[in-house]
């Protein structure tokens, strides 16, 4: 059975009160699907991590492959990663092949040695909590010896837009062995595209869409560079 809520309360009771009597290193495995309150758990989890000075994991599980992932997958797969990056996280993207979200949850539990769960929950009408299977029943069953964090959240249906600026003209240009994104001056050797740049960071963070005939190349920008070899030597 898992430690219960018991242990978890008083873990975070320590932390809000600035209580130094937590000593014991655990591993947080903050588990995000909605990007609309994903920055929530993650902050959660962050304090968790810091009183407990142990591991601190971000979670996403898709059911698609990379390269199934559509344009708004792939900006909600890479603000994550933002989010990873920014609370000093490591980020961990699991596809799910077919299984139920809390086998790879408890699989990624069992691999990382992980010892506390945090995880969002939207508040349940009655009906709904008789009728919907529960995540966090599946989870108290697969796993013994592991806090289970339920922070409560909004519905909202996340739009990928209120993530992301407007999209402007530019181009990328190889410099060395990287690409340097360009904006506002046309390169004789540049490929030409659309950056969508992340509203949430001061940095050319983003994306670059190619267009190729009827398809789109996405790739991320991380500080003005292409963050992926993916073009070759174009």
């Amino acid at each position: 059975m898992p430690r219960g809520l018991f242990h978890g309360i008083r873990a975070i009771l320590n932390i809000e009160s600035g209580g130094s009597g937590v000593k014991m290193k655990e591993s947080i495995l903050i588990c995000v699907s909605n990007p609309n309150h994903a920055e929530i758990l993650v902050q959660r989890g962050k304090k968790l991590k810091e009183a407990f000075q142990g591991d601190g994991y971000i979670l996403s599980v898709e059911n698609r492959k990379q390269e199934e992932l559509d344009f708004n997958e792939l900006q909600t797969k890479y603000l994550f990663e933002s989010l990873a990056e920014k609370y000093g996280l490591m980020m961990l993207s699991k596809y799910a092949e077919g299984k139920k979200i809390a086998r790879v949850i408890a699989e990624v539990v069992k691999e990382n040695n992980i010892t506390q769960i945090i995880l969002g929950q939207a508040v349940q009408t009655k009906l709904e909590r008789m009728v919907k299977h529960s995540l966090i029943n599946d989870l108290f069953q697969l796993l013994e010896g592991v806090d289970i964090h339920v922070v409560e959240v909004s519905r909202k249906v996340h739009d990928p837009s209120d993530d992301w600026d407007k999209g402007l003209p530019a181009q990328i240009v190889k410099k060395g062995s990287d690409y340097h994104l360009i904006i506002g001056e046309d390169q004789e050797n540049g490929i030409k595209g659309i950056f969508f740049k992340e509203l949430s960071s001061d940095f050319s963070n983003g994306f670059f869409v190619i267009q190729k005939d009827n398809n789109h190349e996405v790739l991320r920008i991380h500080h003005g560079v292409v963050d992926s070899n993916i073009l070759g030597d174009k």
